[in-house]
């Protein structure tokens, strides 16, 4: 699917979303097992859930996602990336927000410099952690990014 994105500029970015980044299922289980939490899994309702991850599960479901990081106290976790360019970062924010729409769990996004973006997932229902955090991060790093080529 292609889309246009209008700039407050007045300059057109042209986009292609990557409408296979998540494919989705429902589970009817509150905890999910590290096996089920893929990019063909769903978030589910936060009223589903019923509380927050304990600090030893989000520790251990970490093991699913790379160049994340959690927080001392456990309830966020946060991914930093320099991107090629402005629109690149752009470009990969709205894409993130796409699989958001889909998910109906929404991460803090941020641009910063011009080309840094900064990623911090946490289900603010629950002030923590859930299984829709971690399935949202291995999603989100599913997408294809252009990061900088200079450290």
């Amino acid at each position: 699917m292609t889309s246009f994105v209008a700039l407050r500029t007045g300059l057109l970015i042209r986009r292609r979303f990557a409408t296979s980044a998540c494919r989705y299922f429902t589970t009817a289980s509150t905890r999910m097992q590290m096996s089920e939490i893929n990019e063909e899994s769903k978030c589910v309702p936060c009223e589903g859930i019923g509380a927050a991850l304990s600090s030893e599960e989000a520790t251990e479901k970490m093991k699913l996602i790379k160049g994340w990081s959690i927080s001392d106290d456990s309830k966020s976790i946060t991914k930093k990336l320099k991107l090629k360019n402005f629109a690149s970062a752009l470009d990969y924010i709205n894409r993130i927000g796409q699989v958001a729409e889909g998910q109906g769990h929404h991460p803090d996004l941020h641009i910063t410099g011009y080309q840094y973006v900064q990623i911090d997932l946490m289900t603010h229902a629950l002030a923590g952690l859930t299984d829709n955090d971690f399935i949202m991060a291995v999603c989100i790093d599913a997408l294809p990014v252009e990061l900088s080529k200079k450290p």
